[in-house]
C-alpha cells in the first residue's frame, strides 16, 4: 500500500510541475472545485491548530483532506500506476455510457417508401384504420425489415405518423 502512495505522490508532483510550467490555463470542473475545496478545508485548521493526522499515515491523510473513501483512493492510485508504467494512456472514468446505436429502426430511402405506401393503402384501398402489428406483417413480407413492431412504431413516429 506505501507504494501506492509513493505513486499517487508523484503524480502530484509531476502534475504540479505541469500546472507551474507556463501551461495554458483550463477551467476547472465542478469535481475538480470540490477536491480543491475539501483540501482547502483540510488544510487550514491544521494551519491554526496543527498537523492533526500524523505525516507517515499518508492515505489516511489523503482521504480526509479530499472527502473520499481509502477504496476509492486505492482504485486511483492502481489507475496511476498503470499510467505510468505505460499499460493505460490516462485515467479512466468507470462505466461511460455510450449511446446505444439500434440498427432495425433505421431505413434506408427505398423501405421507407414502401413504409408509407402501406400505410396510405390501408386508408385508400382496404378502407380500414391500419395496425403496428398487420403494418408489421405486410412490411415483413414485402421487404426484408428484420425489426419488431415496437421498432417499426418508432420508425413511424420518426416519419411523421402518429
Amino acid at each position: 500500500m506505501g507504494s501506492y502512495c509513493t505513486i499517487f505522490s508523484k503524480y502530484i508532483d509531476q502534475s504540479l510541475k505541469m500546472s507551474l510550467q507556463g501551461r495554458k490555463k483550463r477551467v476547472k470542473r465542478s469535481g475538480e472545485r470540490e477536491i480543491v475545496y475539501n483540501v482547502y478545508k483540510f488544510m487550514k485548521p491544521e494551519s491554526e491548530v496543527g498537523i492533526t493526522i500524523p505525516l507517515s499515515k499518508v492515505q489516511k491523510r489523503v482521504t480526509e483532506a479530499t472527502c473520499v473513501s481509502r477504496r476509492t483512493l486505492c482504485r486511483v492510485l492502481k489507475g496511476g500506476k498503470k499510467v505510468e508504467n505505460g499499460v493505460a494512456m490516462a485515467f479512466s472514468t468507470p462505466r461511460k455510457l455510450r449511446p446505444k446505436v439500434c440498427t432495425k429502426s433505421v431505413l434506408d430511402n427505398f423501405d421507407e417508401a414502401v413504409l408509407r405506401r402501406i400505410v396510405h393503402n390501408f386508408y385508400l384501398t382496404e378502407k380500414q384504420r391500419p395496425t403496428l402489428k398487420v403494418i408489421h406483417s405486410k412490411m415483413c413480407e414485402s421487404t426484408a425489415y428484420r425489426g419488431g413492431v415496437t421498432s417499426l412504431r418508432l420508425v413511424l413516429r420518426k416519419m411523421g405518423f402518429r
